[in-house]
């Protein structure tokens, strides 16, 4: 349907600024000026509690939340939707294509969390978190919202809901996961490479050059190595979270990707490989279903190479490097 888009978030625990295990997932979908959000969590801990749920946005390394609504968990499992507009959301003078994530915070210490778009580090505790208040934002910011809200005419806003999310991630391009909004599971085909594209340039241009042949010896030097068998010979090297940092700077937002953290939790370990000559890739780990190829595909990684096993594992993977 033209004006809809369509993704899944995973929804992570966080008690003492530590970040914790799945508690569920998110599906959020806009269907021009407006938009629905489903969230369930399961198995949490607490078992019993209430929680205020916020579409969040930082702001000087703050948590600022606009109120969304109310979520009782019972039995350590809640649900939750609700429709709202993609302007203006929830009455203030925000606009969801400017948020980052949604967070649920109540009167026990766990907070959940889940960040779509990638930004500046948060620390994710109830001290850095405050709720939207267009009194306390700055005179010169208030300025600058009344003048792009004049400026940009209702008109504009109705017709731009699927190409706004690709101005944003241009702007940040450390934030090319924010392609999540970009995407719905009938338009994969369609929409992925043009997507890729657009962020792929702008990052090759900003971050300086490197060697890939020296970091990819250098990574089967210090670390795991095995082979997998397709039509040809495909050399991989296992890969802990922490030594995403290993590969060129460019690639680092991809420890923030909500796919990977979900495949690296589940195995404890992630794979970056080559195929051919000079293609090189980052798999995660994970069992080819249905299900799960369309939310890899939504989070970027639209392949699966598999192991001759039985039970259809294989890696989830996308390239990274060619030359």
């Amino acid at each position: 349907m033209a004006g809809m888009k369509r993704f899944v978030t995973y929804i992570y625990s966080y008690e003492e600024k530590k970040k914790g295990g799945n508690a569920g997932f998110a599906k959020i979908e806009i269907r021009g000026a407006e938009g629905r959000i489903e969230i369930h969590l399961r198995e949490t801990y607490p078992r019993k509690a209430e929680y205020s749920i916020y579409f969040f946005a930082e702001k000087q390394g703050e948590i600022v939340g606009v109120p969304l609504g109310e979520m009782r968990l019972q039995n350590g499992a809640g649900d939750f939707s609700a429709i709202f507009k993609v302007e203006n959301l929830c009455g203030t003078p925000a606009d969801f294509y400017g948020m980052e994530g949604i967070i649920l915070i109540g009167g026990e210490p766990q907070i959940f969390m889940s960040r779509w778009k990638e930004g500046n580090p948060l620390e994710v505790c109830k001290e850095q978190f405050r709720i939207w208040d267009a009194e306390k934002l700055p005179e010169e910011r208030k300025e600058e919202l009344a003048e792009e809200q004049k400026e940009e005419p209702k008109e504009e806003h109705r017709e731009a809901p699927q190409e706004r999310p690709a101005a944003m991630e241009q702007k940040t391009p450390e934030a090319e996961d924010s392609e999540n909004i970009e995407i719905s599971p009938q338009e994969l085909e369609e929409t992925e490479e043009e997507t890729i594209a657009a962020t792929e340039v702008p990052m090759r241009n900003i971050f300086s050059r490197y060697d890939w042949m020296e970091i990819w010896e250098r990574l089967k030097e210090n670390h795991e190595n095995f082979m997998l068998y397709r039509e040809q010979e495909i050399c991989c090297v296992k890969i802990e979270l922490k030594d995403i940092r290993e590969l060129p700077r460019r690639y680092w937002y991809l420890g923030n990707n909500s796919f990977l953290l979900h495949g690296f939790f589940n195995y404890h370990y992630l794979v970056v490989g080559k195929i051919g000559e000079a293609q090189w890739f980052i798999g995660v780990p994970g069992i080819y279903q249905n299900q799960e190829r369309v939310m890899a595909a939504i989070f970027g990684f639209p392949e699966f190479l598999p192991e001759p096993v039985e039970n259809r594992f294989g890696y989830w993977y996308r390239i990274i490097e060619e030359s």
